[in-house]
């Protein structure tokens, strides 16, 4: 009888097949099958997130772009601010610092009274586009002279325009009552006219075209 029973006991192996199959079986419907059926929702939600990922990256980079954009157009407009919006005393008192800072002998040094620019330029605000001529008589070395052309178009506050410049060599001679002396050095006797542009605060100007709308809407 006992011989019968042991006989009878179903192998541990099957049973694992059995489990595996049913597994399997229940696997099918209630996960692969539902996972195949969303799997192209799924791809294109994947994807679509991907895009989205992708434009928001290229938002930032853009976004640095403007913003260094921005940055560059507000130094620009502050150095043209600085330039442009200049008071034509404190210019002029600052080449002259410059021509005593390279020791120049300066014979006269004027500004002219400033004259509105006939281009008829104006601001935002009305104010006029002018230029003041500055009048230059030295004498200096040429590396004198040139330093202080560079301070003038470079690095000086203001926008200036050199419009002539008139030199003669003068020598220096190892005696000064005997000209056929030795010439011990030169220099250069120079003459310029430099003109200041600006925009004048203490002018306001109407454009002509506001006046002409105003006379037709009067007529």
């Amino acid at each position: 009888m006992a011989k019968n029973e042991k006989a009878k006991k179903i192998p541990g192996w099957i049973i694992v097949i059995v489990v595996v199959i049913i597994a399997v079986i229940a696997f099918i419907p209630t996960v692969y099958m539902p996972y195949k059926n969303k799997k192209p929702t799924m791809d294109a939600e994947h994807q679509e997130a991907l895009d989205t990922l992708a434009y928001l990256d290229q938002s930032i980079e853009n976004q640095a772009a403007i913003e260094a954009d921005i940055a560059q157009l507000k130094a620009q407009w502050e150095q043209y601010r600085k330039d442009m919006f200049v008071e034509p005393e404190s210019a002029l008192n600052d080449l002259n610092s410059e021509l005593t800072k390279n020791d120049m002998d300066v014979k006269s040094f004027v500004m002219h009274e400033p004259v509105i620019d006939e281009s008829g330029t104006v601001t935002a605000e009305g104010n006029p586009l002018c230029y003041s001529v500055i009048s230059l008589n030295c004498t200096a070395t040429r590396e004198q002279l040139i330093d202080f052309l560079q301070y003038v178009e470079q690095e000086s506050v203001g926008a200036y325009y050199v419009k002539t410049l008139y030199s003669t060599t003068v020598y220096e001679y190892s005696s000064d009552s005997d000209k056929s002396s030795e010439i011990i050095g030169e220099k250069l006797d120079t003459q310029a006219e430099i003109y200041l542009y600006f925009f004048d605060q203490n002018q306001v100007i109407v454009p002509e075209t506001d006046t002409e709308e105003e006379s037709t809407d009067a007529a």
